[in-house]
């Protein structure tokens, strides 16, 4: 999915480059951020807020940002530019459908996003974040980054494309109570076009996946009314917090210290 031709995406600047090593274009950070928004958080005014990523992703950006300013190091963002549907209400057949074909755009939005990004600017460290439908189009991608040197990090939260057993750092209360639930995608993975394997040891590996119990997106089971108050609530209960089961920065930022590329940040930074 990554392995796409870059070209059309680049800036006009920088097509033709190829001779000698690569350099970086006008500024490129220390670390990039792409965040994928949740369904319907692109839909009217939620286009415009929260950077187009969703207040989740958004939250979680601007905590890693103020980390890594804190220890002098710069942080850009990007939403994935993708519909983010809204779930079908009905639950229909052509509504699913609309919805999957949100996540297919959205998966290829993301790998043509990145492949034009770390073009540009060959030495920044890229972030991978997304929330609900948003880390579903995110995860799709990982399978094919374990070799990846610039992404140094994941951030899946209420991914419904989640493994139980998945290789990732799990948080949340599904990880301390692991179930039968899984993913939603991945109780109908054909249909859906699942990956059904886990992700690689090194992607999963810098990868934080999030999901508590209940909800009916990350944690679902066999005859779960998906559309309950209840596994609502749980759902969207989500935002990232500096203790407890939602403190999901703190070990983002250590995968961001764990990059071996001279970092020069110090690991008793604290998140604010």
């Amino acid at each position: 999915m990554i392995a796409v031709v870059a070209g059309a995406f680049l800036a006009p600047g920088l097509i033709g480059l190829s001779a000698g090593p690569a350099s970086a274009a006008p500024g490129c950070g220390d670390y990039h951020w792409i965040g994928a928004a949740g369904s319907g958080q692109r839909d009217g005014a939620a286009l415009a807020a929260n950077a187009g990523m969703g207040d989740v992703v958004y939250q979680s950006y601007l905590q890693m940002r103020s980390a890594l300013a804190a220890s002098g190091r710069t942080l850009t963002a990007e939403a994935v530019q993708y519909p983010a549907a809204p779930v079908p209400a009905d639950g229909g057949l052509r509504g699913w459908m609309n919805f999957m074909d949100s996540v297919h755009a959205g998966t290829d939005a993301t790998a043509h996003q990145l492949t034009a990004f770390t073009a540009q600017c060959p030495t920044t460290k890229v972030i991978l974040a997304g929330y609900s439908q948003g880390a579903m189009v995110i995860h799709r991608n990982l399978h094919d980054l374990a070799d990846d040197p610039q992404v140094v990090a994941a951030l899946l939260v209420a991914d419904g494309d989640r493994l139980p057993g998945d290789t990732t750092i799990n948080m949340g209360s599904a990880a301390l109570a692991p179930g039968v639930g899984k993913g939603v995608a991945q109780e109908h993975s054909f249909l859906a076009s699942t990956d059904t394997s886990t992700l690689p040891a090194r992607m999963g590996a810098r990868t934080v996946s999030v999901c508590d119990v209940g909800d009916p997106v990350c944690d679902a089971v066999p005859d779960q009314d998906a559309m309950s108050a209840t596994g609502i609530a749980v759902h969207t209960g989500y935002a990232p917090a500096t203790d407890g089961l939602h403190a999901w920065g703190a070990p983002l930022y250590n995968l961001v210290l764990a990059d071996q590329t001279d970092t020069g940040l110090q690991p008793t930074q604290s998140l604010r």
